[in-house]
């Protein structure tokens, strides 16, 4: 995939408060490609946790992109296949080593193809979607805190000050098998997708992350930069992480077209 598809930016920060940044990011533009993993542990074991998702998850699914492009292989496939190779390597880490013991980490993936977007997550990092100027979350946080606005044990106008917003109900690497959300939407022209750690939903309104998008879209870098910085002005306590890919133009599967159509493409 051509840059002139899909624009990327992408940000990490530890935040105002923490020492250490747990959380990793990954995008290919080229590939159409975006990891968010945001870790957790004791003695940094996030920090290795959410290292291994990202790097095992972006490099198993570029790996997979030629087997995907020509039917042999879906792009949910794709990201179920690396997402699962993911969580056996965390899961087998955490139990060989003392110090990782309940490591595990959160994760959000979007894998962008013929006109539409893979989407995989589990726990409560997020992905929108702004289109037309209206921001909507496309993911469900697994979180005890959702659990108990989903069955009415708080409201959700109360939810800002509960205790359990932060306690995750599912991670990767925490069981033998991962059980990653997996889904699509469709893609189109000016739609921008943010992933995020909580460090931004959590200390952010989404009234103003819709804001912050849709006026500075055309400026990925530049949004991503006030995101990060409004999410430090309201305390910073987490470590804050994003990433904005915006769709410039309709893109078709490069596996569907003849090599020399895809070859002669990437000179136009």
């Amino acid at each position: 995939m051509s840059r002139r598809f899909i624009e990327m930016a992408a940000l990490s920060d530890a935040g105002s408060v923490r020492q250490f940044n747990e959380d990793s990011i990954a995008a290919d533009p080229e590939v159409g490609l975006a990891v968010l993993a945001d870790g957790m542990g004791g003695h940094r074991a996030g920090e290795i946790a959410s290292r291994m998702a990202a790097e095992m998850v972006f490099h198993g699914v570029q790996a997979d992109v030629a087997e995907f492009r020509s039917n042999a292989l879906s792009p949910v496939q794709a990201l179920d296949k690396s997402i699962n190779r993911a969580n056996s390597a965390i899961f087998e880490a955490a139990r060989a080593e003392p110090g990782y013991n309940g490591m595990g980490t959160t994760l959000a993936v979007t894998l962008f193809h013929d006109n539409r977007v893979a989407l995989a997550h589990i726990g409560d990092s997020r992905i929108y979607r702004l289109r037309d100027g209206k921001l909507a979350l496309l993911t469900r946080d697994d979180s005890l805190l959702r659990e108990e606005i989903d069955s009415g044990l708080i409201s959700a106008a109360d939810a800002p000050g509960s205790h359990n917003r932060s306690l995750v109900t599912r991670a990767l690497g925490i069981e033998p098998t991962a059980r990653p959300h997996l889904t699509q939407d469709d893609a189109r022209c000016g739609d921008v997708y943010l992933l995020c750690s909580d460090g931004l939903h959590d200390l952010v309104d989404e009234a103003d992350i819709e804001l912050i998008v849709d006026g500075l879209k055309s400026n990925l870098p530049v949004a991503a930069g006030h995101l990060v910085q409004a999410a430090k002005d309201n305390g910073g306590f987490d470590n804050v992480s994003v990433i904005l890919a915006r769709v410039v133009q309709p893109f078709p599967v490069a596996g569907r077209q003849p090599w020399t159509v895809r070859w002669l493409s990437w000179f136009k």
